[in-house]
């Protein structure tokens, strides 16, 4: 096996880990709260404080990234994660969970920031949207597999939380293997991180729009689902068959993002997820539509995510690229905040369907970015070759 063959290996199991993290997390405290009777924009604040984390670490993890290295970064955010995620079963009250989940938040910034750095360093453009995909695909899976945890496990007791547990320390054995091999952020950035914004204007609000959505759905999905009269099983599985989707678009949309204009196929997904947000009042709860509905709906947001971290790797490298990834997760952290509480809103106001039209209103205010963007690139293509 060569080494960038065990960096890959490393930095994908690394990384899933995260995203099971966060597909289990999301629903699992969100439901136990609902059953203790927290409101819905308290489940939301909860939500939002795992995220505010990740804003207040991002300033210093490309120094993290370059003294520490992207291995041991992520290897000491896992085992970090294990530990906070029992100690949120010993402390079992919501205002207790909100300095759990902020330290959880922080070690799960880190190791987005690392992997996500570690995967765009080590590849080449003309293969980043295949690499990138693959990447999310793993990601997906880990995502997926959070909510079947928590069917088989249910809400109640220790299970859920020591299964979890486990799986998440196996998955980081990997890192141990690519301490060696794991890529370098040498140099100092050429720009503050806020000028990066500026720099990468579509990959930046691409991500604030995802997070945003995601934030909301699984965190409310699950409750969406049995306010409109489906079984608490169901309204679970909503969540994991959205992450199928996300899986399933993964490969193909990376294949497209090689051989397209980015910007282009960004706006292609970016309108299929809102049209997919607006028919959710209709469409979830039809039984023979709401499987491929959600499907497909997980596929075109799972997308938007892919192609702003592609957008963004074909942009920077090195030094600049770990900044530019750190604001990327700036990004997540500021819409992963953002978003639940006001889908808990939307809900208050009009439950349950406040919640789609919250979050599809969301979508549809990045929605102008990535369009302009390549309208401009077309411009200044035809201006080029007209001169």
């Amino acid at each position: 096996m060569t080494s960038q063959q065990r960096s890959m290996i490393a930095v994908f199991a690394s990384l899933s880990v995260a995203a099971l993290i966060y597909g289990l997390t999301m629903p699992l405290l969100a439901l136990v709260l609902e059953k203790q009777g927290v409101g819905d924009f308290l489940i939301g604040l909860s939500t939002a404080t795992q995220f505010l984390a990740v804003i207040a670490v991002a300033p210093v993890t490309p120094w993290l990234l370059k003294t520490i290295g992207p291995a041991r970064l992520i290897l000491y955010g896992t085992l970090a994660t294990v530990v906070l995620f029992l100690l949120l079963r010993v402390f079992f009250d919501v205002y207790a969970w909100f300095p759990l989940r902020f330290a959880m938040g922080v070690a799960a910034g880190l190791l987005w920031v690392a992997g996500e750095a570690w995967v765009n360093q080590i590849t080449e453009d003309h293969v980043r949207g295949r690499v990138v995909a693959a990447f999310n695909l793993v990601i997906a899976g880990g995502f997926a597999l959070g909510p079947t945890i928590l069917i088989l496990t249910g809400i109640e007791g220790w299970l859920p939380f020591i299964v979890s547990a486990a799986i998440m320390a196996v998955a980081a054995a990997p890192l141990l293997l690519s301490l060696g091999v794991a890529p370098k952020f040498e140099g100092r950035p050429s720009a503050r991180l806020p000028r990066f914004l500026i720099l990468a204007p579509v990959a930046m609000f691409v991500c604030l729009a995802f997070a945003a959505v995601e934030g909301v759905l699984v965190s409310f999905l699950s409750i969406y689902g049995m306010h409109v009269g489906l079984s608490q099983e169901v309204s679970i599985s909503l969540i994991t068959v959205m992450g199928l989707g996300g899986m399933a678009v993964q490969l193909p949309v990376g294949w497209l993002a090689d051989r397209m204009d980015r910007r282009l196929l960004t706006s292609v997904c970016a309108f299929i997820a809102l049209i997919g947000l607006l028919l959710m009042p209709v469409a979830v709860n039809v039984s023979i539509w709401k499987w491929p509905y959600i499907f497909l709906l997980g596929g075109a947001l799972a997308a938007l995510y892919t192609l702003g971290m592609v957008l963004l790797g074909e942009r920077f490298k090195d030094a600049d690229l770990a900044a530019a990834t750190a604001l990327f997760g700036v990004m997540w952290g500021v819409g992963s905040v953002i978003g639940p509480p006001l889908g808990g809103i939307g809900i208050e106001l009009w439950d349950p369907h406040g919640m789609p039209v919250a979050v599809a209103l969301m979508l549809a205010v990045f929605l102008p970015l990535p369009v302009i963007a390549y309208i401009r690139r077309r411009r200044s293509e035809a201006l080029s070759l007209g001169s």
